[in-house]
């Protein structure tokens, strides 16, 4: 009986690893774009004041949010910064935030994030009255760390700086009797360079070393015009490294000007006196692959799903517009433009036609400004308790982070236009740019990719081709489509590109051989192809959240998994899961049964031959 039990619990155990993988495949939530292992303090709305307020060190937070294309290729630079400043955490230490998560709406909104990824300053012993000071300039990890080193000099200057943080201006007017009364160590080093304060390695250098203070003696800069310094230690040439001993001795070195050198220097010093040396950490920002544009690619079978139109719609109201903190002047016109659009021409179900007028004839309300909050509560009560946590089905990523909602925006704005083209076929009393400005306005003021947004304002605004050159609705369809294809050609190979969904030229040819004959584009045959598959009688329901009573039910939501050709709800894996258990139960119990009636009939046949015997 032991080993037949042992063989059910082999079952059980094998429908758990089938089941498993299948729940793990289904994306419920925004992931983060870094792990735990990362040397990034991951923080959100629950600990992000406590974390970084009334500390002695200070602050580099990343805002950003774990769709957007151009956090995702900022990612891996974005680590290896913080690999190479790890040992900095006695004065700055680095975090993030990732706003696209539900329940840090109100944070980034509070800290007027308005485009991502954002990277913002906060000082030691900040406060809550404080949002911060915006970094602007490159994103390079050298750039980056450049300005981390200036932030901290400005604190210094601002006289804000602790007492435990490393001094990186060069000596003023100090004596060395100066240096060895604020400096407990036995040794002191002195570094003599040129007088160039574009040059960071000597403060990097500071910077390195503090993090094994007191191993490591403090480093102090000197320039050229301490003469007396250069004269009392013979320094011949620049830059150079003297290592002074408080009984008097010192030695000189020559060296060179690198941040990676002075490592070496410092660790042949002191790496005997101290078991914790450190060790330089590889770089974790991997060689970008060649830019290339995928041809070959089998793309799957062209489909519209309305599950991916309503859920771009709850992510941006929900999340896009919200977030801001105050919605007035141009912004405020691009949102109700977008609204009425979408009042007009969106193809979508019923209930969410009617959320988008309930959102539009309250918003009319606000003719000068509107704050986020104040925005957020309109959206809220537009959806009367509708659930808001759609999956995405034709738009669904292999990781959580990429595509879903700029792919759902994209199939919005294309659906939105074909269903202009078809409401006003050739009519000119309608502005065919209609649909496209509306796009360009809610892009340009609330789609949270920073850079993203400043590329297709660029594109729309181009000289050769602006939006305002299209001339018809059909004209306004092609454009979009050539714009699409576009952005498809600039960042194919990207981080942020889907390995699993390659960034092609659409669409692709086997899905319409016609669109494309001999490399030429036919514009006849892309346009109905593309009236065809984004009219809303071809709109596939499947995986569409069911809407059910709050009180009555716990989730509305119902998840599609895609094996092969078939499609699973998260309602089907369940139902599959009660049928195996209660057969398994079962089957146990019929199991059992027969071992008992056996073990029954085996005694007997023994009480038999010993009745016979005695």
């Amino acid at each position: 009986m032991f080993e037949q039990l042992l063989k059910f619990l082999f079952l059980i155990m094998g429908f758990q690893f089938f089941i498993n993988p299948l729940v793990d495949a289904v994306p419920l939530s925004n992931s983060a774009l870094y792990k735990d292992s990362d040397p990034i303090v991951q923080m959100n709305i629950a600990d992000f004041k406590s974390t970084i307020m009334a500390t002695s060190n200070a602050w580099l937070i990343e805002f950003y949010s774990s769709w957007c294309g151009h956090c995702i290729d900022f990612a891996p630079a974005f680590i290896q910064l913080a690999n190479d400043v790890k040992g900095w955490g006695k004065v700055i230490k680095v975090g993030a935030v990732d706003c696209a998560k539900d329940e840090n709406i109100p944070l980034c909104r509070d800290f007027e994030i308005m485009g991502y990824p954002t990277l913002k300053f906060f000082p030691a012993f900040t406060d809550a009255t404080q949002l911060g000071i915006a970094r602007t300039g490159g994103k390079k990890v050298e750039a980056i760390r450049f300005s981390m080193i200036d932030f901290i000099e400005q604190q210094f200057m601002e006289k804000k700086a602790p007492p435990h943080w490393p001094l990186l201006g060069p000596l003023q007017n100090e004596t060395l009797d100066d240096l060895w009364s604020h400096y407990n160590n036995n040794e002191i080093i002195l570094v003599f360079e040129a007088v160039n304060n574009s040059s960071y390695w000597s403060r990097e250098a500071i910077m390195d070393a503090h993090q094994y203070a007191p191993y490591y003696p403090p480093i102090r800069r000197v320039n050229m015009t301490r003469q007396d310094l250069i004269t009392k230690y013979n320094v011949q040439s620049l830059p150079a490294f003297v290592f002074l001993e408080r009984s008097g001795k010192s030695e000189v070195y020559q060296i060179q000007p690198d941040r990676e050198y002075m490592k070496k220097i410092m660790r042949k010093f002191f790496d005997s006196e101290n078991e914790g040396a450190f060790v330089i950490p590889k770089s974790t920002l991997t060689t970008r692959k060649p830019h290339v544009v995928h041809e070959d690619v089998k793309a799957a079978k062209d489909q519209v799903y309305m599950a991916d139109l309503e859920g771009a719609l709850l992510y941006a109201f929900g999340h896009e517009v919200s977030i801001h903190k105050l919605i007035a002047g141009k912004e405020l016109t691009a949102l109700k433009k977008l609204i009425d659009v979408l009042d007009r021409y969106f193809p979508g179900r019923a209930g969410m036609k009617e959320t988008i007028h309930t959102l539009g004839r309250n918003l009319d309300n606000y003719k000068k400004q509107i704050r986020g909050e104040e925005f957020a509560e309109l959206w809220h009560n537009a959806l009367n308790g509708r659930e808001t946590h759609q999956e995405w089905v034709g738009c669904r990523g292999s990781r959580p982070n990429f595509r879903g909602y700029p792919c759902g925006l994209w199939t919005t704005f294309h659906t939105l236009t074909v269903s202009y083209a078809l409401k006003h076929p050739g009519n000119t009393e309608f502005d065919p740019t209609l649909v496209l400005q509306a796009m360009k306005g809610f892009i340009k003021y609330f789609f949270g990719c920073a850079h993203c947004s400043n590329h297709f304002i660029d594109m729309a605004e181009d000289e050769l081709n602006p939006i305002e050159s299209v001339k018809s609705p059909r004209q306004a369809v092609l454009w979009l489509w050539a714009a699409h294809n576009k952005v498809n050609r600039r960042i194919a190979s990207d981080a942020s590109e889907d390995p699993k969904a390659p960034k092609i030229q659409f669409p692709a040819s086997h899905n319409c051989p016609e669109c494309r004959v001999d490399g030429v584009e036919r514009e006849e045959a892309v346009y109905d192809y593309l009236v065809k598959l984004y009219s809303s009688e071809n709109i596939s329901s499947t995986g569409l959240l069911v809407k059910i009573n709050p009180a009555r039910s716990g989730s509305s939501r119902i998840q599609s998994i895609p094996l092969g050709s078939l499609t699973f709800t998260s309602y089907d894996i369940s139902l599959c899961a009660v049928i195996y258990l209660v057969s398994s139960l079962i089957l146990m119990l019929v199991l059992c049964r027969i071992l008992v009636k056996r073990r029954r009939f085996v005694r007997k046949q023994v009480y038999d031959v010993c009745g016979k015997l005695m």
